[in-house]
């Protein structure tokens, strides 16, 4: 599992490095400015001062920098261009979006919550199951529809004694209404999940039930959709449903050596806490682009 964890985290790293590049591009993208005479000029254009603009541009090959006064511009478009040698037109879409999402979650199946009076495992109630969730995605887009990155999700149940974190890799999909303004989501990605309960109550030999710490990682997957609504320019609402699936293979008692030194009694019955990340959720939040 720890080789696991490290190959996502890899991944994870790789892919944010990816992302970044459209970046370094958005810096680099050039403008169109255009005369009073007619002419034009792929160029960077500064901020205006003593009513000249500074401009940056190219001449054979040999970048050079001069003064234009306002009244000899006609109008000027900010980051038309790819780059000062490229003067392909930039992108219509978004090359970079950040989704910030928060709403609440349903767990599948009921989980272990403590005890009951003859020291049994008790299994929570239905309002039990419920969750708050907070989640974010960082994506680099390649096309107008494809683009790949990193999901990170937060979970949280019984007032947050029981935990769940995902992180992972993801593919997004774009699907865009006629006009090229809104889209659906759709979102597939695989990493690691962790679990941790605490006060998980157990019996350990003679011992009065006491509360302890469980944790647990898993391979998981999460799949969404939902919808991205345009409000400006570097500004869209999100709403997002959700799915969530992992089976830890293995739960670990946090400090058993402190609670049970020696090992001088029985390992305490564990089972039912922990058992799976499965839930179903649905959130709103903000896409930064």
């Amino acid at each position: 599992m720890k080789e696991y964890v490290n190959s996502v985290f890899l991944f994870s790293l790789i892919a944010l490095s990816v992302m970044l590049l459209p970046c370094t591009h958005s810096v680099q993208a050039q403008d169109l400015l255009v005369t009073t005479n007619r002419d034009s000029l792929n160029c960077k254009i500064g901020k205006l001062a003593n009513d000249f603009y500074p401009i940056e541009f190219k001449v054979d090959n040999e970048l050079m920098t001069g003064l234009i006064h306002k009244d000899s511009v006609m109008f000027f478009r900010k980051n038309l261009f790819r780059s000062i040698d490229d003067t392909r037109l930039r992108p219509w879409y978004p090359t970079v979006a950040l989704g910030m999402n928060l709403g609440g979650g349903r767990q599948f199946s009921p989980q272990r919550v403590g005890l009951t009076e003859d020291f049994n495992p008790q299994m929570g109630s239905s309002s039990d199951r419920n969750q708050f969730y907070a989640g974010a995605d960082l994506t680099s887009f390649l096309t107008s529809k494809t683009g790949y990155g990193i999901k990170y999700h937060f979970r949280s149940m019984l007032g947050g004694d029981i935990q769940q974190n995902y992180i992972g890799p993801m593919i997004y999909f774009r699907f865009w209404d006629d006009e090229r303004k809104n889209h659906w989501i759709m979102q597939f990605s695989a990493g690691y999940g962790r679990m941790v309960h605490n006060n998980a109550m157990v019996k350990i030999g003679t011992k009065d039930p006491e509360p302890i710490k469980l944790i647990a990682n898993s391979l998981a997957g999460d799949i969404a959709m939902g919808y991205n609504l345009k409000l400006s320019q570097h500004l869209s609402t999100q709403f997002k449903l959700s799915l969530t699936i992992g089976y830890p293979d293995h739960v670990k008692i946090f400090d058993y050596a402190r609670i049970n030194p020696g090992g001088a009694n029985p390992l305490p019955d564990i089972s039912g806490y922990c058992e799976n990340m499965n839930s179903l959720n649905l959130s709103v939040g903000l896409g930064f682009h």
